[in-house]
């Protein structure tokens, strides 16, 4: 075996690891505790900024059997699919042997990108988030939501976790904080 391929082999068996992990791994009852104070220091930063910068609005963007699928929707896109991505297979497992200097090392760059893809996203695939995902609150909610995120996958070593964290923050901010139609999906 060459060493490129080794190093696919490797890569690819570490993302398995990490996936198969992130999945198995049940969150305990402390885990959604720090889950749900990251949230609150979150919603307690974010609210009152959001709001004072009229980024945030009350209302509700639907009906309840559509904000049910958007409820859906949203799970799977962004909260699985980025979560999955930028948390579960490009950061650290907690089961793997690493200092906290390098375990951020690798995160700080990974917070960096998560962040950039939602500009780049709205510039090329998805447009309607344009130019929401490049205003500076999108921009600051999308790096806390990424920080508090990281910092609870990290210290619970389950996926769930900031999958449901993210779900949460997202469609609170679509159904009934003006997300749906700063995204162009109201009527």
């Amino acid at each position: 075996m060459n060493y490129f391929r080794l190093r696919i082999y490797i890569a690819l068996r570490v993302s398995l690891h990490r996936l198969e992990m992130a999945v198995k791994t049940r969150p305990r009852w402390s885990d959604w505790a720090l889950a749900a104070g990251l949230l609150a220091g979150y919603s307690i930063l974010i609210l009152p900024l959001g709001f004072w910068h009229h980024w945030l609005t009350l209302g509700v963007a639907l009906p309840w059997p559509q904000g049910v699928g958007l409820a859906a929707r949203v799970l799977v896109i962004p909260a699985l699919t980025e979560e999955g991505f930028w948390r579960v297979l490009m950061l650290p497992h907690k089961t793997e042997i690493l200092t906290p200097r390098k375990r951020w090392l690798v995160g700080v760059p990974m917070l960096g990108l998560f962040v950039l893809m939602h500009g780049i996203s709205s510039l090329t695939l998805y447009p309607q988030g344009f130019p929401t995902f490049i205003s500076p609150m999108f921009l600051l909610s999308a790096t806390l939501l990424g920080l508090i995120c990281t910092l609870a996958y990290w210290a619970s070593g389950s996926g769930w976790v900031p999958v449901a964290m993210h779900w949460l923050v997202v469609f609170v901010w679509l159904m009934f904080l003006g997300g749906y139609s700063q995204l162009g999906l109201g009527g």
